[in-house]
């Protein structure tokens, strides 16, 4: 039956919404293809030096980045250089803007500097630079190299660059000031049950450490989550992508529940000495499985939704038949157009792939994956 031809009684329509508007909340680093990555520098151009006394022989202007509230969030970055010398002792050196930088960690070198003496390519210098809050952006990091000997040749093969928020504590430090998301993010005129659903919190993070370290996230419904981020070290151009901690709500969110949701996000290293560089962050809504309200209704759903791993989001209808929407993880759409009988069942009225749907197990992924919705859309005429 067509939606305009569908009988009404009273005095006209009853609309009633259930909607999804997901952004992508980013707490460290506003990430998108406007503004910038974690990996600042990621440069294979060999360059040499015969000099004697340091001089400069790389710079890179490097932004730092605000989050989605227009906080700034990044204090650190880490830094890689290769290199070798023909004979002699090589010399290398960072600096921030001309001078030497605080350093958050020497991990190969001392302080900002070191010397070496290998004649093929190694990691001569590795270190992770304060960024203090005062620092202008965008900043100049500079490498300045030399050879003690002279006549022989420094060689600086390759520099790597890993910027964003550091984490030495092994208690628990705020990612970023409890915040809620903007609109309202929920809006649910229906009345619908809640499973397997809640924040999902996405971290890219680069390491250097011995123990396991944590993330962690509490919401207004005193939902508290976290993960562990293996113990590792890190190139500084590679990081570890970190898409867990899917909150499970369970009943907690109010049926019929209208606004945004009031996160707090925190991260702790494992053991004293240990450091971990949170390159991007983000927050966003995950559900697995929907419950609608039963009852005799006209509508459309439309989805546009994100799936983190490889999966398929299924429809299910234990009573009559399955329909799925499978491929690799990337954006997807699924537009339906429905009504239910009398008896509670939700019919899909799609002339591609034709099957029903009952209204207890909606839009639901495998138990071992999780979709993200951009937008979810339900409009019910009553």
């Amino acid at each position: 039956m067509s939606l305009l031809l569908a009988p009404v009684q009273g005095t006209g329509l009853k609309i009633k919404r259930y909607r999804i508007y997901n952004q992508q909340i980013d707490i460290v680093n506003n990430s998108s293809s406007s503004s910038v990555g974690p990996i600042v520098i990621n440069d294979t151009t060999a360059v040499n030096t015969t000099a004697n006394a340091y001089t400069q022989v790389k710079s890179y202007n490097i932004s730092i980045p605000y989050n989605d509230w227009g906080h700034r969030v990044v204090n650190a970055v880490r830094v890689q250089i290769y290199g070798y010398v023909s004979a002699g002792t090589g010399y290398v050196e960072v600096l921030i803007n001309g001078a030497a930088p605080a350093m958050l960690k020497t991990i190969v070198g001392t302080g900002n500097s070191n010397s070496f003496t290998n004649t093929t390519s190694a990691l001569i210098f590795d270190g992770i630079i304060s960024l203090p809050s005062t620092l202008s952006s965008p900043y100049t990091l500079s490498i300045n190299a030399y050879n003690a000997t002279a006549g022989d040749t420094t060689y600086i093969a390759d520099v790597y660059g890993f910027q964003g928020l550091a984490i030495t504590s092994t208690s628990p430090i705020t990612i970023d000031q409890t915040e809620t998301t903007p609109l309202n993010t929920i809006l649910d005129e229906i009345g619908l049950s809640y499973q397997l659903s809640g924040a999902k919190l996405i971290a890219y993070v680069n390491r250097y450490t011995t123990a396991n370290a944590n993330i962690q996230i509490q919401d207004q419904w005193n939902t508290n989550q976290s993960f562990s981020i293996p113990a590792a070290n890190d190139a500084a151009n590679t990081g570890i992508v970190e898409p867990e901690a899917l909150l499970d709500y369970g009943a907690t969110i109010p049926s019929g529940y209208n606004g945004g949701m009031t996160f707090t996000a925190s991260a702790n290293v494992g053991a004293t000495g240990d450091i971990i560089i949170i390159g991007y962050c983000f927050v966003a809504f995950g559900f697995h499985i929907i419950t609608f309200p039963k009852g005799p209704h006209y509508g459309f759903i439309e989805v546009a939704y994100w799936v983190w791993q490889i999966a398929s989001l299924a429809i299910y209808d234990p009573q009559y038949s399955t329909g799925s929407i499978t491929g690799a993880s990337g954006w997807g759409y699924l537009n339906t157009i429905f009504n239910v009988n009398n008896s509670g069942n939700w019919i899909i009225n799609n002339n591609a792939t034709p099957f029903a749907i009952d209204e207890d197990e909606i839009l639901m992924t495998a138990a071992s994956n999780n979709v993200i919705y951009r937008e979810l859309l339900l409009v019910i005429l009553e």
